[in-house]
C-alpha cells in the first residue's frame, strides 16, 4: 500500500488507465484500514460509484452487522480520517481516495 499522494484528476485517470487498462471496471483500490483490495466490477452496479472511497465491506454488510465476519471492513475515505490519496478536481474540490491495488492481483474477469 502506498502513503499520501496528491494527484490531479487527469493524473489519477492516466495512472488508472496505464495500470488497469481501458475498462474502468478493472480499476482496483486497497482499503487503508483492512488491506482488502477490490475492483470496481466487484461492487454491485448501483454502488460502483463508491469504489475507491468505501471499503467493499461497507457494501457487503460490515456497516450494520455487529458480528460481520465477511470480506473487508466499514472504512470510508470521507470519514474522520481521510484516505491517503487526495485527487484535485478541475472544479477546485478535493476528493479523497484509497490507493490503487496491485494490478496483477486485483483485475478479475
Amino acid at each position: 500500500m502506498s502513503g499520501h499522494r496528491e494527484l490531479t484528476h487527469a493524473e489519477f485517470l492516466a495512472e488508472a488507465k496505464e495500470r488497469f487498462g481501458e475498462d474502468p471496471r478493472n480499476i482496483a483500490f486497497t482499503c487503508p484500514a483492512c488491506g482488502d483490495s477490490a475492483a470496481i466490477r466487484e461492487f454491485p452496479p448501483e454502488s460502483r460509484h463508491r469504489a475507491g472511497q468505501e471499503c467493499i465491506g461497507r457494501i457487503l454488510g460490515a456497516l450494520g452487522d455487529v458480528g460481520y465476519a465477511g470480506r473487508g471492513c466499514d472504512w470510508a475515505a470521507y470519514g474522520l480520517i481521510p484516505a491517503p490519496w487526495a485527487i484535485a478536481m478541475a472544479d477546485g474540490r478535493t476528493i479523497h481516495s484509497f490507493p490503487f491495488a496491485d494490478g496483477a492481483s486485483a483485475v478479475t474477469s
